[in-house]
Order: structure tokens, then sequence, then C-alpha cells
């Protein structure tokens, strides 16, 4: 079994979103979507999958980097991008990842 990870897309926090925490830096978050092949062989190729958070911080001309990735979520790519766009939207990092997927699976907020 094998997996590859596909970039989906990105998103800024913002001074308004750091606002309470009083980071004066930048920090980017990016989303990723992760397919893990189930099967060796081409004609029987299914997969499932999952999402990675990196979120980088740009303080003091370095950057820390932190990550999160969940696998096996479902099979449904469709299920998957909604899902992301949600994060994406909501500006979920790295350490939500694992509370707000439980949430929103558990709710059916995406179907």
């Amino acid at each position: 079994m094998q997996n590859s990870k596909a970039y989906y897309g990105g998103t800024l926090l913002e001074n308004e979103d750091l606002k309470e925490s009083n980071i004066k830096h930048k920090i980017e978050l990016e989303y990723y979507t992760i397919k893990n092949y189930i099967s060796k062989k081409a004609k029987d190729e299914k997969a499932t999958y999952g999402i990675e958070i990196v979120k980088k911080e740009y303080k003091n001309n370095s950057v820390n980097t932190e990550s999160s990735a969940k696998q096996y979520i479902s099979n449904n790519a469709e299920k998957i991008i909604e899902i992301i766009e949600t994060l994406k939207r909501h500006k979920v990092t790295p350490i939500g990842l694992n509370d707000v997927l439980e949430d929103l699976l558990k709710t059916n907020e995406v179907v």
C-alpha cells in the first residue's frame, strides 16, 4: 500500500485572527489531501482519503513548521474536499484537526 499527498490550498492567519494571542508574526496554513491506495494492482485501485494541515510560523528570520494528518477518513474524495473547505474556511490549525474533524463527522455537517 502506498499513498500520495496533494496540495489543496492555503490561508493566512491575519492580525484579527491572532488578536487574542498577541502574535505579531505571519502564520500560514496549508491543507493537503492524502490518498491511500489499498491495492497495488491498477485494475483494483481503490483508495481511502485523509487530510493533512501544515502550519508555517515565520518568526525572527526562521520558519517553524507544525503539522497534523488524519488518514483513512473516507473512501469518497468529494467528502474530503468538503471537509477541507470547512477546515480552511474556519482556519483550523494542526492542533485542532482531530477535534474539529471528529465534530464534523459526528454531526454529519459534511456528508
